[in-house]
């Protein structure tokens, strides 16, 4: 089975493949949004955080995705741990306003996450709210701006830098990405907050196409602040396919399946 992840595609803005793209900002933002998929996937999650006493966290469950003319939506559901299984978290994204609501089976009910809350690690996973927002938000906005040349695992690539547009909401002050020329994949992505605050990193042998786009099924999620290390891997996707509205309902997603 080939192994495709269309939300580390998300999670690292992935770029069209297999073409020599103009280097400017408009033609990289293209490439980012051309290797989504269409309409929307469902896939496997799998995320192990290991912190600096040794500590391991693993947390399994089901990611869904859906786009919609101007909405973008993403729901991220729990089946392990047992004490976390059925806590669920939702991104919306409409008109360049996000919104974004967690449930806990603890709690028992919906609750809308605003403020700091936003960069506190999601169910223990060493991804916050706010990096699931930024992320997979689409560098909407802000400033891009083409650094220069390099190479990554001995592969011609170029660097970019990303201005967030003011918000008092956006944590991050810029993000500096690393995209491979080939692939078009932005192979390292810098997430700083006045001093580095995140690495994410693509595993290269991971890489693979498929329906003549460039995706990976794993990444690497360094806490450079909380000496945190998030493993992300995904499996099992399902592209394209209709989705229920409940998933994405505000007062329904939880209960979806």
């Amino acid at each position: 089975m080939k192994i495709v992840s269309p939300l580390i595609a998300l999670l690292l803005l992935a770029a069209m493949p297999g073409q020599a793209w103009a280097r400017d900002a408009a033609a990289l933002r293209a490439c980012m949004a051309a290797n989504l998929p269409s309409k929307s996937f469902k896939q496997d999650i799998e995320l192990v955080q290991s912190g600096p006493d040794g500590t391991v966290q693993r947390l399994v469950g089901t990611w869904y995705w859906r786009r919609e003319n101007d909405r973008q939506s993403g729901m991220l559901r729990l089946s392990s741990p047992a004490d976390l299984a059925g806590a669920a978290y939702l991104f919306i994204s409409r008109n360049s306003q996000e919104n974004i609501y967690m449930y806990m089976p603890a709690v028992g009910r919906v609750r809308h996450v605003v403020g700091a809350t936003m960069a506190q690690s999601l169910f223990g996973s060493g991804l916050s709210a706010f990096d699931l927002k930024f992320l997979l938000s689409g560098l909407h906005g802000g400033k891009l701006a083409r650094i220069g040349t390099t190479t990554d695992n001995g592969r011609p690539a170029e660097t970019w830098r990303y201005i967030p547009p003011a918000d008092p909401d956006i944590l991050y002050d810029r993000l500096d990405l690393t995209v491979d020329d080939a692939w078009c994949l932005p192979m390292k992505v810098d997430l700083y907050g006045g001093v580095p605050w995140k690495t994410l990193v693509l595993d290269a042998t991971s890489i693979q196409k498929e329906s003549g786009r460039w995706t990976a099924s794993r990444a690497t999620l360094t806490d450079l602040r909380q000496q945190t290390t998030t493993k992300i891997q995904t499996s099992h996707d399902v592209i394209d396919a209709s989705l229920p509205d409940q998933i994405f309902n505000p007062g329904q997603f939880y209960r979806a399946r």
